[in-house]
């Protein structure tokens, strides 16, 4: 009987272990019952950080995505556990934004201002790891910025480097270098390389976050010649201006600055010609003077010398020069005052006058002086009667000195253009129109006014 007792024990032992064993495997497969879990690793797997002995440092507005780990499951079949990512504090340093590409046990956490908060992956309410994240927004102490070569020609290249250093140095290499040129018709930025592409100046703006470096140039076209005859034969008081033609590379750039000197001292009782900063060259009497004009400097300077051959002069190879005119309107009277420089060899001066406003306008010889009377008053006037009924005017005037043998070239050409107003008409306009408390001019008046290489680095 004992031994028949014993073996419906064993018989039930046999049944009812392989029961609880399949009803434990089902109860943790079909997740009724979860899982212990172990090794459990909260770390950055995505995204720029420091890691400190007991915190992660991350950067302001710089997200990051947070794992669990591999961590193990006991028993290893049963159904994954349900963790989440929790944020343990009421700061709102962070935020949390779900998985990162849908990868279980990962969240993405977004630093929303500065300070301290503690972050874990908990099991139901158990917390099973937490860290704690700083989140810091670094100041920048230093941003340098370099070209491999200069830039100083239309065609130039140059690779643009630089680096920032921060507050925080293991950030350093995270922050990003914007560039920016202030004239893309100067100088165009490609990546990190700057090409000078025209005549100018320009600014490239390197920034940083917060900080902004600027490094300005001057870009000149490179000159490859001068092109000019190599001497000239003038007449005594004839006036030529030099016009070089500046060869640049590439061809038809806006050149460099041209300037003109002589390319010996003398006196100026010596001196055969007399010249402005413009090139314009007077001949003063006979002789010969050689001028050195020169455009760009250091390596990219070009010269050349030209010889001037001043002849005796005749009178129809000289003209006027600095013809000036003023004028006033009085009583239906245009009264014209005229001045311009003597002219050598000259008996005569013949003005001549253009009314614009004509059916067919021509220039009239209104008036002739003798040389002998302008050296005694060196300036003229004229005197032009307007009817009652004319209400705007339009002259041009010019001057040309004359002998017995010959005409000179005539002067510079003056014109006058104005719209009169009348008297009646100033009267009723008087409610419309101020009187000038100030003392400034109406703008109808008959007055005329006269209006007459390096790089550079800077830190902002």
């Amino acid at each position: 009987m004992k031994k028949l007792d014993r073996n419906k024990k064993i018989v039930m032992l046999c049944i009812i272990l392989p029961l609880l064993f399949f009803v434990q495997y089902y109860l943790f497969k079909v997740g009724i019952v979860s899982p212990m879990v172990k090794g459990v690793n909260i770390k950055i797997i995505q995204g720029e950080y420091i890691q400190d002995i007991d915190k992660y440092v991350v950067k302001l507005g710089d997200k990051v995505v947070l794992s669990a780990g591999d961590y193990v499951k006991i028993p290893q079949y049963a159904k994954d556990p349900k963790i989440k990512f929790s944020i343990l504090d009421n700061s709102k340093t962070v935020k949390l934004d779900g998985n990162y590409k849908k990868e279980e046990n990962t969240v993405i956490l977004n630093p929303l201002k500065t300070g301290y908060t503690s972050v874990a992956v908990m099991k139901n309410s158990r917390v099973l790891q937490k860290v704690t994240i700083l989140v810091v927004d670094p100041d920048i102490k230093k941003l340098d910025v370099s070209l491999d070569k200069n830039l100083k020609y239309v065609g130039d290249k140059s690779e643009i480097d630089s680096s920032v250093e921060v507050d925080y140095k293991e950030f350093n290499n995270t922050y990003k270098v914007t560039y920016e040129s202030s004239n893309e018709n100067v100088l165009k930025i490609k990546n990190n390389e700057v090409e000078a592409v025209g005549v100018g100046r320009a600014t490239i703006y390197a920034k940083s976050k917060d900080k902004v470096k600027a490094i300005r140039f001057n870009i000149v076209a490179r000159v490859k010649a001068i092109d000019i005859d190599s001497s000239f034969d003038i007449s005594v008081g004839q006036v030529v201006k030099l016009k070089p033609k500046i060869v640049t590379y590439p061809r038809n750039l806006k050149p460099p600055e041209i300037f003109y000197k002589f390319l010996k001292s003398k006196l100026p009782v010596q001196r055969a010609i007399t010249f402005n900063e413009d090139g314009t060259i007077v001949g003063i009497r006979e002789g010969s003077e050689k001028i050195i004009i020169t455009c760009g400097k250091g390596e990219n300077k070009h010269i050349e010398v030209v010889t001037i051959n001043v002849k005796e002069g005749t009178l129809e190879n000289a003209n006027i020069r600095n013809l000036n005119l003023q004028y006033t309107i009085d009583n239906n009277r245009l009264k014209i005052n005229l001045s311009w420089d003597i002219l050598n060899g000259a008996t005569n001066y013949d003005i001549y006058v253009k009314n614009e406003l004509d059916k067919n306008p021509k220039y009239d010889l209104y008036k002739s002086i003798t040389q002998e009377k302008f050296l005694k008053i060196p300036k003229t006037t004229i005197t032009i009667e307007l009817g009652e009924n004319v209400s705007d005017i339009s002259y041009d005037i010019y001057v040309v000195g004359r002998n017995e043998e010959s005409t000179s070239k005539p002067s510079n050409i003056e014109s006058i253009r104005q719209t009169i107003e009348k008297e009646e008409n100033k009267e009723d306009n008087n409610t419309d129109k101020n009187t000038n408390i100030d003392g400034d001019k109406d703008e109808n008046s008959g007055d005329k006014e006269n209006v007459d290489n390096d790089m550079v680095i800077e830190e902002e």
